[in-house]
Protein backbone atom coordinates (compact mmCIF):
# COMPACT_ATOMS: atom_id res chain seq x y z
CA UNK A 1 0.00 0.00 0.00
CA UNK A 2 1.75 3.11 -0.76
CA UNK A 3 1.00 6.53 0.90
CA UNK A 4 -1.29 7.95 -1.03
CA UNK A 5 -3.71 5.27 -0.50
CA UNK A 6 -2.67 5.76 3.45
CA UNK A 7 -3.63 9.37 3.75
CA UNK A 8 -7.21 8.20 1.45
CA UNK A 9 -7.92 5.62 4.38
CA UNK A 10 -7.06 8.05 7.08
CA UNK A 11 -9.32 11.48 5.94
CA UNK A 12 -11.96 9.05 5.20
CA UNK A 13 -12.23 7.48 8.44
CA UNK A 14 -11.63 11.61 9.62
CA UNK A 15 -14.45 12.05 7.53
CA UNK A 16 -16.77 9.33 8.92
CA UNK A 17 -15.64 9.69 12.80
CA UNK A 18 -15.79 13.73 12.95
CA UNK A 19 -18.89 14.68 10.75
CA UNK A 20 -21.15 13.08 12.74
CA UNK A 21 -19.75 14.62 16.20
CA UNK A 22 -19.83 18.21 14.04
CA UNK A 23 -23.62 17.43 13.53
CA UNK A 24 -24.17 16.45 17.22
CA UNK A 25 -22.27 19.39 18.62
CA UNK A 26 -24.10 22.10 16.23
CA UNK A 27 -27.34 20.77 17.16
CA UNK A 28 -26.41 20.78 20.84
CA UNK A 29 -25.00 24.03 21.02
CA UNK A 30 -28.67 25.26 18.82
CA UNK A 31 -30.49 23.57 20.79
CA UNK A 32 -29.25 25.49 23.83
CA UNK A 33 -29.10 28.89 22.22
CA UNK A 34 -33.24 28.56 21.57
CA UNK A 35 -33.97 26.93 25.07
CA UNK A 36 -32.20 30.54 26.55
CA UNK A 37 -33.52 32.64 24.45
CA UNK A 38 -36.54 30.91 25.43
CA UNK A 39 -36.35 31.20 28.92
CA UNK A 40 -35.65 35.10 28.36
CA UNK A 41 -39.63 35.65 27.35
CA UNK A 42 -40.65 37.64 24.28
CA UNK A 43 -38.22 40.87 22.90
CA UNK A 44 -39.60 43.99 23.59
CA UNK A 45 -40.24 45.89 19.99
CA UNK A 46 -38.01 49.11 19.71
CA UNK A 47 -40.11 49.88 16.33
CA UNK A 48 -42.18 53.19 16.79
CA UNK A 49 -46.00 53.06 15.97
CA UNK A 50 -45.44 55.94 13.79
CA UNK A 51 -42.60 55.40 10.87
CA UNK A 52 -41.86 59.42 11.03
CA UNK A 53 -41.49 59.38 14.76
CA UNK A 54 -38.49 58.15 16.27
CA UNK A 55 -38.73 55.30 19.42
CA UNK A 56 -39.03 56.79 22.85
Amino acid sequence: MDKNDTLKKAGLAAVILLAPGGYILGATLAARYWQRRRAEGPVEDTVADDPGQPPA
